[in-house]
């Protein structure tokens, strides 16, 4: 009886860890690329930037893909950069745009999956054909802010439990 007890603990207890270890992943394993040769910019001088997001771990790794379409959204991606000549946008009010299990990716391990993000969704706006110190960054260790959850509603919190909680950041480049 003693020795049934002890094995359902050691199981809970391994499968705790087994569990703390999927949402904790080294980012050091995991790399964020900017590729500035596959950089176009669309009318309106939005700047469309290409990323490579590089699994080197040995786990498999869940991340949300970036926003495809203009509204208040659940989005772990941010894009800074400097532009000699910025151009001015129009803002309105942008639609609610709920997320779904098929905006999750799995980067499977020893893998890298390559991504488009849009800059008119990620404010990216140049008026010259130079922009300097673009870093781009994924982050799913922060909350939300609370008018994005208002906003967006608590199913959204669902999906977030299943990403995989990770911080990783793009070298620092100048595109031309």
């Amino acid at each position: 009886m003693k020795l049934i007890k002890l094995l359902i603990l050691f199981s809970i207890f391994s499968s705790c860890a087994i569990q703390k270890n999927k949402q904790k992943t080294t980012p050091k394993n995991i790399s964020l690329i900017l590729k500035p040769e596959r950089t176009s910019y669309k009318t309106n001088r939005w700047v469309k930037l290409y990323i490579t997001i590089k699994n080197d771990s040995k786990q498999d790794i869940t991340i949300l893909k970036p926003s495809t379409k203009y509204g208040y959204q659940m989005d772990f991606f941010n894009v800074k950069y400097q532009c000699a000549s910025l151009s001015v946008t129009e803002a309105t009010e942008p639609p609610i745009i709920k997320k779904t299990e098929a905006d999750l990716i799995t980067v499977k391990a020893k893998s890298e999956i390559q991504l488009e993000l849009k800059g008119n969704l990620y404010d990216v706006i140049c008026d010259s054909s130079k922009i300097t110190q673009v870093k781009v960054t994924y982050d799913s260790t922060k909350e939300q802010p609370e008018w994005i959850i208002n906003k967006i509603g608590a199913k959204q919190s669902i999906l977030k439990n299943k990403l995989t909680r990770l911080r990783i950041e793009s070298n620092e480049i100048t595109i031309e």
